[in-house]
């Protein structure tokens, strides 16, 4: 059962990429996507832009603007995005480090089996029940890091331990938006680093953006 990768935000908006750089001289923007699809970026489509403190935007995130999507391509990875109003290289850096957010209703429905991770954050997780009883709660799910080659999930332990779950399907057995529940088999061992180690609490991560979808493992 997979999750999607799009990213909550405020408002009914949710981020599915990040502008990385302008690409040439005619206003094409390379984004980072964390999107399930990239017929997220399909000519016609609406996407909202928002500068931030971090990308040159003043003192916080800006007020999202919207663009109409010209043209898109995948290009090594990233998508390379044309928009409407942005018609050169001068336009387009200045959407540098712009995260992109889309309006919740034009999320495509997610297929069967799958849901988008903005929806699952805050869920509480589990072990999966055994032979002794039912499964160990061992947190909440609290945020999500991208990270080489995989999704991570941060997850707040009973004692404010940060847990970093590997999101692969084989280590994801159930997910219940609306009931909030999410059940995790991890590798053997991780979940023991974490929680039967004394330690100090650590800072809470600010939650990434989330948009595109996880997938449970299948059952045997």
């Amino acid at each position: 059962m997979p999750a999607k990768p799009e990213r909550a935000a405020a408002h009914g908006m949710v981020a599915v990429a990040h502008v990385a750089k302008p690409h040439g001289i005619r206003g094409e923007l390379c984004m980072d996507s964390h999107a399930g699809s990239p017929l997220l970026f399909a000519p016609g489509r609406t996407l909202f832009l928002a500068l931030s403190a971090h990308s040159g935007g003043g003192g916080g995130p800006g007020r999202p603007r919207p663009y109409t999507v010209l043209a898109s391509r995948e290009h090594t990875g990233r998508m390379l995005v044309t928009l409407s109003g942005v018609g050169d290289r001068t336009a387009a850096d200045l959407l540098r480090g712009a995260e992109v957010f889309i309006a919740e209703a034009d999320l495509p429905a997610p297929d069967e089996g799958e849901e988008y991770l903005f929806r699952l954050l805050g869920s509480r997780v589990f072990l999966p029940d055994s032979p002794e009883g039912a499964g160990r709660e061992i947190g909440v799910f609290e945020a999500i890091l991208d990270t080489p080659g995989q999704i991570t999930w941060v997850i707040r332990g009973p004692r404010e331990e940060e847990i970093l779950f590997p999101a692969v399907p084989q280590f994801i057995l159930s997910l219940d938006a609306e009931g909030q529940r999410i059940v995790i088999d991890p590798p053997p061992g991780l979940i023991e680093l974490y929680l039967d180690t004394p330690d100090k609490p650590s800072k809470p991560h600010r939650p990434d953006k989330p948009g595109k979808p996880v997938k449970a493992k299948k059952p045997a």
